[in-house]
């Protein structure tokens, strides 16, 4: 197992109910990787790809500095032939196929996370009260559904006015509109998630290799990990699921896959006890604010640029006046974090079969969705990886579909 962060933990523990031995090789990075410094978002309500022709309409009203999407042109040769291949996946016919392929996936992610958390005995990990989303000018909230989705029982319905009232009294910008999405979900501690899940693997016997995998070489009877540390490990099995870095990784090993780096960033502080409100998206704001314990996390950016590119410290400053306008609690300095989703051209990820070597695998690339699909990927993916024919419905993620 390369790859330790959300997705690749699930697929280990999956793996590891299934009667296999697994060792995980991740050196733990220092700053964490996006499955820290995310949301906390089961987002079963994003089953459109940002692939697509609507996308392209915002693009004029998202850019950065009035927007959370920054286009790093300096790096014009990291992005650019990342962004022909955005393009061609944006024709109508294309993101129907990828809105029919990712709701198929989502309609398993909030079962799969209640399984998996379940079985880590921590289900108070998970909480299963939906999304609010906030608009401060009623002219801009989109339409919705009149129904629930048939595959993920996601429905939007009106803010009722008291919740409304709530939010107004608490924040200096009222909202003008709210809508409430049922059947999703949010992770009440991402910390204690991402140590549970570690500790349950330690204690089903997985080996954790706190180092890197330096390149893979594939043979007709399998792929050997070499390790940083000058191991060769020689198993049945490999399973790629490395993040930003599974793009230099794969290319070290004579693969080439079209993974871009798109930055998110957050700030996070303690609220002091006085939020208790819902977690909230600010859509007009593109800021998402999460509750954890005692403290707030406001999230936001998409920022296209080269992997060891500098942060941006404007960012920070922006999502900080954004906390400061919208009123909310601060008891405490701002601590700031920035990470890089991994992101293919088409925004759905790679599951499956990788190259031909008999036993390698993918599951990488989910872009702002690992978080919300990691349990769904490892329950569609260990079946293949120990036999099992590859559904229909994992198709559309083969990894050698570019």
């Amino acid at each position: 197992m390369v790859g330790g962060g959300i997705v690749g933990r699930a697929c280990a523990l999956r793996l590891l109910a299934c009667g296999l031995d697994v060792a995980l090789v991740d050196p733990r990075c220092d700053p964490p990787p996006p499955s820290w410094g995310n949301a906390g978002h089961i987002a079963c309500e994003q089953t459109v790809p940002l692939a697509g022709p609507g996308t392209l309409r915002d693009v004029p009203r998202r850019l950065y500095p009035r927007g959370p999407l920054d286009i790093g042109w300096r790096h014009v040769g990291t992005w650019l032939p990342w962004t022909l291949r955005f393009l061609a996946c944006c024709t109508p016919g294309r993101a129907r196929a990828g809105t029919a392929a990712l709701r198929g996936l989502m309609a398993d992610a909030l079962p799969a996370w209640q399984r998996l958390a379940a079985d880590l005995g921590r289900p108070d990990l998970l909480s299963c009260d939906g999304t609010i989303k906030l608009w401060e000018d009623a002219r801009t909230m989109p339409g919705a559904p009149p129904h629930a989705d048939p595959l993920t029982g996601v429905a939007a319905t009106p803010l009722p006015p008291a919740q409304l009232a709530a939010f107004a009294a608490a924040l200096q910008v009222p909202p003008a509109a709210g809508r409430h999405y049922g059947r999703t979900a949010h992770v009440t501690d991402i910390t204690a998630l991402l140590h549970a899940m570690e500790s349950r693997f330690i204690a089903r016997g997985g080996i954790w290799r706190a180092t890197t995998a330096t390149h893979l070489r594939p043979g007709r009877h399998g792929t050997a990990v070499h390790l940083a540390d000058g191991t060769i490990l020689a198993p049945d099995l490999v399973l790629v699921s490395g993040g930003i870095g599974t793009r230099a990784l794969l290319a070290r090993s004579g693969m080439r896959v079209p993974l871009i780096a798109e930055r998110g960033y957050h700030v996070e502080w303690d609220h002091g006890g006085v939020w208790t409100l819902p977690n909230v998206v600010f859509e007009d704001r593109a800021l998402v604010v999460t509750r954890f314990g005692p403290r707030l996390r406001a999230t936001s950016f998409v920022e296209f640029t080269r992997d060891d590119a500098p942060f941006d410290p404007r960012k920070w400053q922006i999502l900080e006046r954004h906390v400061a306008q919208l009123g909310l609690p601060v008891a405490s300095p701002f601590a700031r974090w920035a990470g890089a989703r991994p992101t293919l051209p088409d925004y759905l990820p790679a599951i499956g079969r990788l190259g031909t070597a008999p036993g390698l695998h993918a599951a990488f690339g989910h872009n702002h969705l690992g978080l919300t699909l990691a349990a769904a990927t490892a329950e569609a993916l260990v079946p293949v990886m120990t036999g099992a024919p590859l559904p229909p419905r994992l198709h559309p993620f083969r990894p050698d579909r570019f």
